[in-house]
């Protein structure tokens, strides 16, 4: 990282009392970032954030939520987790993280991460509603590090816990390849940490900044979303972890404003190199413009791909239950909604979600399998697995791609 290439108020050797700057350590510069601004930032496309905050508009609040929506919400903050762990090299599969645990008791530390992931942020949601902004703790910070990273066994340091001086991954350096003379940014010295990621969360929790950019006067939600995520990524809490810790706020964000979340991970993957320029430019240059429109557009791009997957999942039961004739309040027709939420199932998960006889249960796979709806995963005779694949497919594609042809695919290894 080149010291010129910082903003003029970076630059500056830091000293106590001074707001930002840099400190020079074995010839590396890092940054202390300054606290997020309280004035509207200038240089963004008012028309993108007018059109991200009018879709958001249209959803249902996250108290008026309905079963349904609940259950979309199930199937996308598991989505989420994949995608934002996958941005960071976690790797699993929505299958894998959709499967019941006791179907996969020794599953992969991969998984049990991502798993992590969705359990973390679905813990918070009640309060993040309840608590409004005053949900942005260093205690929730430290509490969704711990949950998304205590199960990734390439973490090295303790989940939960900030980067502290002399401690391994204390000093961090993004970009260049390990090489620190050509990193992109070189984030808070760790002794800096703490104090930098309070002012950060002192203002998250602006209540006051908030309800003025809810109201047009000021900061609005999807300026909030883009700004925030810059200054918390530029203090860099965590040795690893902070792009997906800070991936979680954003829907904790559109709760504590009062919206049902929105999920942007999968539209930072697909515009990932977009993405890193944006927020370079926000944390080196402090200039907010491309960043902020980067947010509005993921948001008016990730509520196109929610409403485009939700239709088509909703509609499946009907595709299903005529391709099956199945007699009215039996458990194969009771399943068809069940298998939406649990696409991966097998006969004893079936029949305790279901309430029904074991041989209702039998009953139901065995019609279910028939009329191409589930696939037997395993070729075993024995504790065998079952997937809705249409189901899977829909939610494993990438970020915009299509649905149908994503359903086609699953047809056909339904059919073979």
């Amino acid at each position: 990282m080149k010291i010129t290439d910082l903003h003029p108020k970076l630059q500056q050797l830091y000293k106590p009392g001074m707001e930002c700057g840099v400190i020079k350590k074995t010839n590396i510069y890092y940054v202390i970032p300054p606290p997020p601004p309280v004035e509207l930032p200038e240089n963004f496309s008012y028309k993108l954030v007018g059109d991200a905050l009018g879709i958001l508009g249209k959803l249902p609040s996250f108290n008026e939520m309905d079963n349904l929506d609940k259950l979309i919400n199930f199937l996308f903050v598991r989505r989420e987790a994949v995608q934002s762990s996958r941005i960071e090299g976690t790797w699993s599969t929505i299958d894998e993280v959709l499967t019941p645990h006791s179907l996969n008791p020794n599953e992969t530390p991969d998984t049990a991460s991502v798993r992590g992931y969705a359990h973390a942020l679905e813990g918070i949601y009640n309060e993040a509603w309840k608590k409004k902004e005053e949900v942005f703790s260093e205690k929730l910070i430290l509490g969704l590090h711990k949950e998304i990273m205590q199960n990734d066994s390439r973490y090295q340091g303790i989940p939960g816990r900030i980067r502290h001086p002399g401690e391994a991954g204390s000093i961090v350096q993004i970009g260049g390849l390990n090489r620190p003379e050509n990193s992109l940014y070189n984030p808070t010295p760790p002794e800096f940490v703490q104090d930098s990621l309070l002012k950060v969360l002192k203002w998250f929790s602006n209540r006051e900044l908030a309800e003025k950019g809810d109201a047009g006067a000021g900061l609005t939600l999807p300026v909030r979303m883009a700004v925030g995520h810059s200054h918390f990524e530029a203090v860099h809490p965590f040795p690893d972890g902070n792009g997906r810790v800070g991936r979680a706020l954003w829907p904790l964000q559109m709760i504590s404003a009062g919206y049902m979340p929105l999920y942007l991970s999968g539209y930072v993957e697909l515009q990932k190199t977009k993405y890193s320029e944006a927020l370079e430019k926000a944390q080196k240059k402090l200039e907010y413009g491309k960043i902020i429109d980067f947010i509005a557009d993921a948001i008016i791009s990730s509520a196109t791909e929610m409403e485009v997957t939700k239709k088509i999942l909703l509609q499946l039961p009907g595709r299903w239950a005529e391709r099956g004739s199945f007699r009215k309040n039996s458990a194969a027709q009771k399943a068809l909604i069940l298998i939406l939420k649990y696409p991966i199932i097998n006969m004893q998960e079936l029949q305790n979600h279901l309430g029904c006889s074991t041989q209702a249960a039998a009953n139901a796979i065995h019609q279910l399998e028939n009329a191409h709806i589930l696939k037997e995963r395993t070729g075993n005779q024995r504790n065998r697995i079952f997937a809705a694949e249409e189901v899977i497919a829909l939610l494993a594609r990438d970020h915009g791609s299509d649905a149908e042809l994503a359903l086609e695919k699953a047809k056909r290894i339904l059919n073979a």
